[in-house]
């Protein structure tokens, strides 16, 4: 049996009503040598010979999408690959300024999997939910003005903060901040920018 989390979500569209969604409460990750163990129950494969063929199949799968193939498995679903620029890569204009870029700029940042409809019905047929906990959102007790201050307070006296120091400074989740900070970055007169990028990105006093 699974159980549920009942998450709430920040008011983003400011008009004073918190939105609830909800989540499966993780019980960690199998592995494919425990489920290959699971899936050899009350069959005549052996746990290897079935990691074997997940392992070959896996290596099919890379085969044809580095050939600019998808790959669907029936009553599963779709991978598709997906590329990017570098990180060390500067973005690309259409008007014709800045470099222009070539294979090398690029690499595959991820895959979207799109899931079979077949796979969703089956785990909604056999998934029996049971109540969890409750997640709300840690609320500041300073308002949006005096946090502002006091990541300028904290700048001027460690230069670079990033997204930890804030959070755990003012008393907001790590999303709600992180969402906070980057609307400061894009707002030239709250006095804040950033540099950097991901587990890099750092926050300043601007000029």
């Amino acid at each position: 049996m699974a159980k549920y989390i009942k998450k709430e979500m920040a008011d983003m569209r400011r008009n004073g009503v918190n939105r609830v969604c909800y989540r499966l409460k993780s019980n960690g990750t199998v592995e494919l040598e425990e489920l290959a163990r699971d899936c050899a129950r009350g069959t005549t494969f052996a746990e290897g010979e079935i990691k074997g063929v997940v392992m070959t199949l896996l290596d099919g799968m890379v085969r044809n999408m580095t050939r600019g193939f998808s790959v669907h498995i029936d009553g599963l679903g779709t991978l598709t690959p997906k590329i990017g620029l570098r990180e060390d890569a500067e973005p690309e204009v259409l008007d014709g300024e800045g470099p222009n870029r070539n294979a090398q700029s690029l690499h595959v940042t991820g895959v979207c999997f799109r899931a079979d409809k077949r796979l969703v019905r089956r785990l909604d047929s056999r998934c029996k939910l049971e109540k969890g906990s409750v997640s709300r959102i840690r609320k500041s007790k300073y308002t949006e003005e005096q946090r502002l201050e006091m990541a300028k307070r904290f700048l001027q006296e460690h230069t670079v903060m990033r997204l930890g120091d804030y959070y755990r400074m003012v008393g907001l989740s790590r999303t709600t901040a992180s969402l906070e900070l980057r609307k400061w970055d894009a707002d030239p007169e709250s006095g804040i920018k950033s540099k950097g990028s991901y587990s890099a990105k750092v926050y300043m006093l601007g000029k």
